[in-house]
């Protein structure tokens, strides 16, 4: 993987967004695309080509696992890699395992860390 690639975090939480995304950009030199809503964040998906998706789990109107499912289910997005990010330790492994994703980050993360995890799940 490069060292400098295109990010996708879709969280409905917009101080963790802006963390992320400072984050990334500043100590990863990534170009990052924010969303707000997993309906959202499927549409950049489709338009700006991440080489990566980060997703919360746990949002309104569409959580992480459908996230997850429609992208694997599409196409266009089916081989991008996808990192759920949530605070829960208790996970459904079952649900976790049909969503395809490459890797799970719980929160809080360390900020420092965040690149190179999400790098580990991408390898």
């Amino acid at each position: 993987m490069p060292d400098a690639f295109r990010a996708l975090v879709i969280d409905d939480d917009r101080d963790l967004l802006a963390l992320i995304r400072r984050t990334l950009e500043f100590t990863a030199g990534w170009e990052v695309h924010t969303a707000l809503s997993g309906a959202r964040g499927i549409e950049l998906a489709r338009t700006v080509g991440p080489d990566v998706i980060l997703v919360d789990v746990m949002m309104p109107e569409m959580d992480g696992y459908e996230v997850c499912r429609r992208l694997k289910g599409d196409g266009a997005t089916a081989r991008l890699p996808i990192v759920l990010l949530t605070a829960r330790r208790d996970l459904d492994q079952q649900r976790l395992a049909e969503t395809g994703a490459a890797g799970v980050v719980f929160k809080p993360f360390q900020p420092e860390a965040l690149a190179q995890q999400v790098r580990e799940f991408c390898a």
